[in-house]
Order: C-alpha cells, then sequence, then structure tokens
C-alpha cells in the first residue's frame, strides 16, 4: 500500500546570521537610489514629461519608492541592489520577514531613521548586530545571503535528491543494451 503524500506547505529556507557590513548595505542602496531614478526618468520619458512635474506628484513618487522597497524586501527579502550586494533581510528565526514585517520597517522605520538627520541609519556602523533603527524597529536583521539550510524532507524509499548518502540504484538496461564482461 502506497503512503499518502504529505501535502503540507514546504517550510521557508532559514539563511544563518552573518551580519552584512555597513559598506555593503551603503553599496546596496546605491544600487537601488540608481534603479529608481531610472525607473522614475523611464516613466517620465514615456509620459512625455507630463508623470513627476506639477503640485500633486508627491503621492505617485512615494508610492513608487514604497511599493519599491516594501514588495521586493517582503516578498524576496531583497531588493535588487541587496542582490547584487549579496545581502538579504531576514527576521529574528533566519526567515525572510513578509509584507507584514516590511511595512513597518520601510514605511515607519525608515522614516524616523532619516527624519533624525540620518542618525537611525548611521547607527547601523556603531550596533554590533548592524542594526539601523528601520531593523529595530521591524525586529529584521540584515546578513549575508548564502546557501539557505532547507530542511530535509525524504522522498520515496528514503531518497531525496541531491543527497549524496542515499545514492539511487542504477537502473537496468535492457538486456540487448547489456555489456558483455
Amino acid at each position: 500500500m502506497a503512503s499518502q503524500p504529505d501535502n503540507s506547505a514546504p517550510e521557508r529556507p532559514t539563511y544563518p546570521f552573518v551580519y552584512a557590513h555597513t559598506f555593503r548595505r551603503l553599496y546596496a542602496a546605491v544600487v537601488d537610489i540608481g534603479l529608481l531614478l531610472i525607473i522614475i526618468v523611464t516613466v517620465r520619458w514615456v509620459t512625455g514629461g507630463n508623470a513627476f512635474t506639477g503640485s500633486n506628484t508627491a503621492p505617485q513618487d512615494i508610492f513608487i519608492l514604497l511599493g519599491y522597497l516594501i514588495l521586493f524586501t517582503g516578498i524576496k527579502g531583497q531588493t535588487p541592489g541587496k542582490m547584487v550586494a549579496g545581502i538579504i533581510v531576514v527576521d529574528d528565526e533566519g526567515h525572510v520577514p513578509g509584507v507584514a514585517v516590511a511595512i513597518p520597517r520601510e514605511m515607519v522605520g525608515r522614516l524616523i531613521a532619516s527624519a533624525t538627520l540620518g542618525l537611525g541609519l548611521a547607527w547601523i556602523s556603531l550596533d554590533p548586530k548592524r542594526q539601523g533603527w528601520h531593523d529595530k524597529i521591524a525586529g529584521t536583521y540584515v546578513v549575508m545571503k548564502s546557501t539557505p539550510v532547507r530542511p530535509k524532507r525524504p522522498g520515496l524509499n528514503g531518497y531525496s535528491p541531491g543527497d549524496s548518502r542515499g545514492k539511487r540504484p542504477a537502473k537496468q538496461r535492457p538486456w540487448r543494451f547489456r555489456r558483455k564482461d
């Protein structure tokens, strides 16, 4: 009798806590600012100069900035700048935080960290865990992205792909293709 397949959701990967250096985070921020400027210039060029000009543009500017930061950080744990820098945002368990944690991190935390003349961002270089105020508010950490530690889930007959210990037995060749010894 065949066993029932496990239909539970796959477990989230866990990243080790090797805190990202201040200069890596700065490098990621510069790349992100450059990409945001490219997006803004492209949208303005496509719309014939009507976008991002005038008195009612602040809401769309903020929407693009926060959408960029919240969606990338919440879903992937990385903005494109963090992807280039090789760093990722994780929660206190080493998992990607999710959108519910990314919203206070990017909206409230960054506003407070930036509004204090950048003291909340400069705090990254002083903190032993390399957390800025926006990280402390949301309970997140920025760590070096390495191969995540995934929980082992055996497949058929205890074999799991990529497992070098329990090698799958080689298939028997059909009789006409067998080697003669």
